[in-house]
């Protein structure tokens, strides 16, 4: 199974994410959603977000060029917000996983299915 599969299935198949990639630290993207438009800046500053998480809650993060609003920052993930939409960035030993929520998708339930993904590559050491 590829990485973007892995995304499609997983993450944006599900229901509960609109969008989503997995990066590298230093941004390299894995594997994205067809509809993810995200560019290489965006990438990077998601996979080294965890190294500046007080910064973050001041300057915020984009994506899609959509500037969005963190509302929390710690050692394992990163929430942000803009209007009814918003992401989750969760961390792994070796990768970040970003979804996006768009819609009447349920914010929970976004998180509930980007930590399972987190949790599961935690398991695997990955």
């Amino acid at each position: 199974m590829s990485w973007a599969d892995l995304v499609n299935n997983n993450l944006v198949g599900s229901g509960n994410v609109s969008k989503a990639a997995i990066c590298g630290f230093d941004g390299s993207v894995w594997g994205k959603s067809d509809n993810f438009k995200l560019e290489t800046a965006e990438a990077v500053a998601a996979g080294r977000g965890f190294q500046n998480k007080d910064t973050l809650l001041g300057t915020g993060m984009r994506f899609e060029g959509e500037k969005y609003f963190v509302l929390q920052a710690d050692d394992e993930r990163i929430i942000g917000k803009k209007g009814s939409n918003g992401f989750f960035i969760y961390k792994t030993g070796q990768a970040v996983i970003i979804s996006i929520y768009e819609g009447g998708v349920q914010p929970e339930m976004c998180s509930k299915t980007t930590g399972a993904l987190a949790d599961y590559f935690k398991s695997i050491n990955y």
